[in-house]
């Protein structure tokens, strides 16, 4: 009979014997799942309805029959009427049955939605579960779970997983156990790749370097502590920009990096924080032929910085000005760090000494050759032999530095082809200085004539940052000092603190001591964990080595969060578990179609009861 659940929606049975798959599975996930039949299970409360509703239809088509036999023949009206009356009666019935039991159908496996922040509130389609994590801020309708794992392990029938949003957060980024996709939102326009400073040595200069979103056009800029702008540089979307300042004194400072857009409105800054460590001070031998200038404030440069300097200037026939002289022996020289000798004062070393240098060179030892005026062949030969040939040309010329009032002169004794490591550019790019190593120290050409003319002009700052790069490229290299965080320390979230040795431990603003966390089976140098609450600095004690350390506060860079977000929830989602895909199962499904054609049977049904039959 048409209309009836069981003959309408009764499924088609496989008769070549094969097992069902679904049968196969286990007895507590079948228990919990809905009935794979195509009709539904019947319960004690479907069995109570249609017991009803067959009893009612019995009555009422036996009472419609035996009113009509107990009628006149006059009065019994056409057999079309009785026929439609009970054909409607029929059809209400079935019609209420599917409504209270609507057949099921089947549906697609559905997903398990969710929702991070910057995520826009949605409404769930047929089969998906939306639930919202922490940072979601806009989850109406959406259940909320405090972490992704228990997301996944409240709804593991869901077959596939959608992340919306920014991405996961780094509590959350954890293997996925099922087929994944990702849909952010636009990207940022802010900052999203940043390289922060590693420590300098007090005055020398560091970089900070990072790339631009979606910006269109704008202007990076670096200020200092006093909101002075030191340097700048135009960028546009998906830029990488480098800016430099310097670092004045010793200790911890914090930098700003602002960018703004093209009508000069502030779209996002960065706290950049910078480390002047004072270093193991190096050991730097000076040897000079005769009184100058440059020797002069070289070690007036050298006290500022605290520089353990030892100066020695001949003046002939065994006359030397300066402090105590050193003996140019090896064992001596095993404790210097940079030696830096001029022409002159080469040419009166003996050969002994030429070879102590050299053993020294070949041990550790910087050594930095200085030219005060034209070379002689001896000169250029012995250069030559530690690796470092001149030019046939001695001539001066002036060159321009990065900056105002930064012009000096150099001699222009550097080859073109020589090999060497340039060092210390120009505002055109050409070296000021080229080195090269010589066993397990190196060996520098500086060709700057007059590098105190910039202290004369006002540039006292360009002096130190000149000698800062020199004397730290040369030197022989001390023991790494601190332990290194790579990124933004944010407050709330876990930074590593590595490069540690025993007895770590972290001194809070507030003068609390607490220890981070280190893996007790990892080796000297590993990891630790440490979970900043706060922002602001902190001192990090690693042994006798100290180091500072600024926490950033929570909502710091949200451009750069928002990219590294999306880049470790899209490494995430193309790592997840891809499975065999879940069939399709059956559902109940929707009571409407059917409540409303019941609606308009028994309409026709009212009508057609109360038209009088014709006589």
């Amino acid at each position: 009979m048409p209309g009836l659940p069981a003959q309408a929606a009764r499924p088609v049975v496989d008769r070549s014997g094969a097992p069902d798959a679904r049968r196969s599975a286990p007895r507590a996930g079948r228990s919990a799942r809905p009935a794979l039949s195509g009709r539904p299970a019947m319960t004690g409360p479907s069995l109570l309805a249609l017991a009803v509703i067959v009893g009612a239809l019995v009555v009422s088509l036996t009472r419609l029959a035996l009113r009509r036999r107990a009628a006149a023949p006059a009065e019994r009206g056409p057999t079309w009427r009785f026929v439609a009356l009970a054909a409607l009666q029929i059809a209400a019935g079935a019609l209420l049955w599917l409504t209270l039991f609507p057949p099921q159908v089947l549906t697609a496996p559905g997903r398990l939605v969710v929702l991070t922040e910057g995520a826009a509130a949605r409404l769930p389609a047929s089969g998906d579960v939306v639930v919202a994590l922490p940072e979601a801020t806009r989850a109406a309708g959406a259940t909320r779970v405090p972490d992704l794992a228990t997301a996944l392990r409240l709804y593991p029938e869901p077959g596939r997983l959608r992340i919306e949003g920014h991405g996961l957060s780094p509590r959350d980024r954890i293997p996925l156990d099922r087929t994944a996709t990702f849909a952010p939102p636009a990207p940022p326009k802010g900052i999203i790749a940043l390289a922060l400073p590693a420590p300098v040595a007090p005055g020398a200069r560091f970089t900070v370097g990072g790339e631009i979103g979606a910006l269109q056009a704008g202007v990076v800029e670096l200020l200092d502590p006093a909101g002075a702008v030191v340097d700048k540089a135009e960028v546009k979307a998906g830029a990488r920009f480098s800016l430099s300042g310097a670092a004045r004194a010793a200790g911890p400072v914090l930098f700003d990096l602002r960018l703004r857009d093209a009508s000069g409105r502030q779209v996002e800054h960065v706290e950049i924080p910078v480390e002047a460590r004072a270093p193991v001070s190096p050991r730097v031998l000076v040897l000079a032929g005769a009184p100058s200038a440059e020797t002069k404030y070289l070690r007036r440069w050298a006290q500022d910085a605290g520089l353990a300097l030892n100066l020695e200037v001949s003046l002939g026939g065994g006359v030397q000005l300066g402090d105590a002289p050193v003996a140019l022996t090896r064992a001596t020289l095993d404790a210097v760090d940079l030696m830096v000798i001029d022409d002159r004062r080469w040419e009166a070393l003996s050969r002994p000494e030429r070879a102590a240098i050299d053993g020294a060179v070949r041990g550790g030892m910087g050594l930095v050759l200085r030219p005060s005026g034209p070379l002689s062949e001896a000169v250029r030969r012995d250069w030559a032999s530690l690796g470092l040939p001149t030019a046939e040309t001695d001539s001066l010329r002036a060159v321009r530095l990065n900056g105002p009032n930064s012009d000096v002169n150099r001699y222009d004794i550097l080859p073109t082809t020589s090999g060497g490591v340039p060092l210390v550019v120009t505002k055109d790019g050409q070296p000021l200085a080229a080195w090269r190593a010589r066993g397990q120290g190196r060996v520098a050409l500086w060709t700057v004539a007059d590098s105190y003319a910039l202290v004369l002009t006002g540039r006292a700052d360009r002096h130190g940052e000149l000698w800062s790069e020199l004397v730290s490229a040369i030197a022989r290299p001390g023991e790494a000092a601190g332990v290194q965080v790579e990124g933004l320390a944010r407050a709330g979230q876990r930074v590593a603190l590595c490069g540690a040795r025993e007895g770590l431990t972290v001194v809070e603003p507030d003068g609390a001591t607490r220890r981070p966390l280190v893996d007790p089976r990892a080796t000297p140098g590993a990891c630790a964990a440490y979970w900043p609450m706060s922002p602001g600095w902190r001192t990090v004690v690693d042994g006798d080595r100290r180091s500072a350390l600024y926490v950033q506060p929570a909502d710091a860079a949200p451009s750069l969060a928002q990219a590294q977000a999306r880049a470790a929830t899209q490494a995430l989602v193309e790592t997840a578990a891809t499975g065999p895909a879940r069939a399709a199962r059956h559902a109940p499904g929707s009571p409407w179609p059917w409540a409303l054609s019941l609606l308009a049977v028994l309409g026709m049904l009212w009508w057609l009861e109360r038209r009088a039959p014709r006589r």
